[in-house]
């Protein structure tokens, strides 16, 4: 039953969620409900590409070999209005910016 009201309050956007990556990339356009947990527990931080890969799926928009950047939140048009960026040293991610569009 808690799961039920869990996935329920996820789907209806309602207050901040447990990270879970097949939540992150199966449905995008709720990514604002997970990002609290991402960076309260540094969730990428110390992770190589391939975990980052793993965890937050492939369609990163990758700047450089440096700097990746995955969509959190979009208008109804697709533009991204809020980013989650990582910051990569040595292949692993050192530093994580939640970035809004002015």
């Amino acid at each position: 039953m808690a799961n039920l009201i869990k996935k329920l309050l996820f789907l209806l956007e309602i207050g901040n969620h447990q990270f879970d990556s097949i939540l992150w990339k199966t449905h995008p356009e709720k990514r604002k409900t997970l990002v609290d947990d991402i960076f309260k527990f540094k969730i990428p931080i110390g992770k190589s590409k391939k975990e980052i890969c793993e965890l937050f799926g492939h369609e990163a928009h990758i700047y450089t070999s440096k700097t990746w950047s995955y969509p959190v939140e979009s208008d109804q048009f697709g533009n991204t209005l809020t980013s989650l960026s990582l910051y990569f040293k040595d292949e692993i991610v050192t530093n994580i910016r939640l970035k809004i569009k002015e």
